[in-house]
């Protein structure tokens, strides 16, 4: 086998082919996934069930996508011990529990709500950014980048069932990297981490994912000022309407040379 990647372990199992039916002994990459705590000054803030690999940028991503630090200037330290990623900051303690608190009330809206309407309701309610910035990119230099993005999974050619996100840097044109885990709101996370850990000009920037797009993962790349998402896959209906309260350029559906955007088409340009 070839080198195991990061995101996987290995398992045995006994691979059925046929007709005529036979079996035969198969060693196969299987996604890792584990429970990951994050703690804020010594305070637990979340676990998450992720893939255990390169927890600082998670960590960074998370913080920021969530609202709960504004940059990664805010960070004093982050010491990953185990699946304890400890994060100490420099953040006002009052600004910082509002935060916190805010972070608390988006959870029990993303698990509580009983309808759309009520959802809607709670969603208007929430602090929520705006994204403003002039960045446009061709319809072809795009479907050039979705391209690159599709070839780029390490784990998609050991069938490693993982979701994968990748940043665009519009200023030096090129795909930063590639980020994979276990949960697509997580795979998120880790693609902001890597924005701001790279130093990436987020109004300039587009993040890439092989995710349906949700609500909160909208919110994240809002939160960290990128302007564009794009998803090979289908959206749902509360990542539209967050793009369209947070000014995003959403983008799915992403089918041959075809793809639907929902939100701000000014910024895909057709030629």
């Amino acid at each position: 086998m070839e080198k195991k990647p990061e995101t996987a372990t290995t398992m045995r199992g006994i691979r059925i082919k046929g007709p005529p039916y036979t079996g035969e002994l198969v060693e196969d990459y299987v996604a890792l996934e584990s429970p990951i705590n994050i703690y804020v000054n010594d305070n637990h803030l979340i676990t998450l069930f992720a893939t255990p690999y390169k927890l600082e940028e998670l960590a960074v991503g998370h913080l920021v996508g969530e609202g709960i630090i504004s940059n990664p200037k805010e960070i004093k330290e982050i010491t990953i011990d185990g699946s304890d990623i400890l994060v100490y900051t420099n953040t006002d303690e009052q600004k910082l529990e509002e935060r916190i608190k805010e972070h608390a009330r988006m959870k029990i809206i993303y698990s509580s709500c009983g309808s759309i309407e009520d959802y809607i309701r709670a969603l208007d309610g929430i602090k929520k950014p705006r994204v403003n910035s002039d960045y446009r990119i061709t319809a072809d230099k795009l479907f050039k980048l979705i391209t690159q993005f599709g070839h780029g999974s390490k784990s998609f050619k050991f069938s490693i069932s993982v979701h994968t996100a990748a940043v665009y840097d519009g200023e030096s044109d090129r795909i930063i990297g590639y980020v994979e885990d276990v949960s697509r709101h997580v795979t998120v996370d880790r693609a902001v981490g890597r924005l701001l850990l790279e130093r990436v000009n987020p109004s300039k920037a587009i993040i890439l994912t092989t995710g349906r797009q949700a609500s909160d993962m909208v919110l994240k790349a809002a939160r960290a000022g990128v302007p564009i998402t794009v998803s090979l896959r289908g959206p749902l209906f509360s990542g539209v309407y967050a793009a369209l309260k947070t000014g995003i350029t959403m983008a799915s559906i992403v089918r041959g040379k075809g793809l639907t955007v929902y939100s701000y088409h000014e910024r895909i340009i057709i030629e």
